[in-house]
């Protein structure tokens, strides 16, 4: 590669000084470019966008990507994490970037602004829109589900939970039907990550009646908060007008 004055580490630190920073402050956030950490805070919650280097960036090149987190103001718990990666990959996008000393910032600049406002903004926007934390004492959710211990599953742990789940993959119509069996793991299946799942795929048909229904029902009702945040997540695309593909 072409010998430089200007360093790999010099270029990232330019791109959070001179296209990050300024795009985070248009959508309100404050913070220190030269660390990399931003923060948006409303009345109660907060949420945290934070750059993170490879531990293996040198002077040539500095591989990095992106930290996202919700916290509560009062207590500085964190109730959501994410990687701008996975939001990104859900779109078949980038979220992890490679500067190389002597290559122009522009071309990684511009794609890591994009990736911000088109993925990151919505999923903060809706991790902050009511997320039901800290927990309510006195809240009744609609959808309550097994409480599990943490650590792997006990032989009897698992027999519940197939057995909880057998009115959602055991039938003719969740085989024949994708978006059916979706709905159905939204609305019954009783380990919260497989519920996050499903309603992250059923973002690109977010827009349609049954699917916004069911959507928002799972916002509403869903006793976990990924759940409820992946099903606003995917009401904020659609209201955004983003489409899959």
């Amino acid at each position: 590669m072409e010998q430089t004055d200007t360093t790999a580490q010099d270029v990232y630190k330019q791109m959070l000084r001179e296209h990050v920073a300024p795009a985070l402050r248009e959508l309100g956030f404050g913070g220190a470019p030269s660390r990399g950490n931003f923060r948006y805070e409303t009345a109660t919650h907060a949420a945290e966008v934070r750059f993170q280097k490879s531990r293996y960036s040198s002077k040539q090149e500095v591989d990095f990507w992106v930290n996202l987190y919700a916290v509560d103001i009062k207590t500085e718990r964190v109730y959501w994490d994410w990687t701008l990666d996975g939001l990104a990959q859900l779109w078949g996008d980038r979220g992890e970037w490679t500067i190389y000393a002597g290559d122009p910032i522009e071309p990684v600049a511009s794609q890591v602004v994009r990736s911000l406002r088109t993925h990151a903004w919505p999923a903060i926007q809706a991790a902050l829109d009511n997320p039901g934390y800290p927990p309510d004492p006195a809240a009744r959710w609609s959808r309550t589900f097994p409480k599990l211990a943490p650590g792997p599953l006990l032989p009897e742990e698992e027999a519940a939970i197939w057995r909880a789940r057998s009115n959602v993959y055991h039938t003719s119509k969740w085989a024949r039907n994708e978006t059916f069996a979706l709905l159905e793991i939204l609305e019954k299946d009783p380990i919260a990550g497989e519920r996050v799942t499903a309603a992250l795929r059923l973002i690109p048909l977010a827009s349609t009646e049954e699917i916004s229904r069911a959507l928002r029902s799972a916002a509403a009702d869903d006793e976990d908060v990924g759940v409820r945040w992946a099903a606003r997540y995917a009401l904020k695309l659609a209201g955004y007008g983003i489409s899959a593909g």
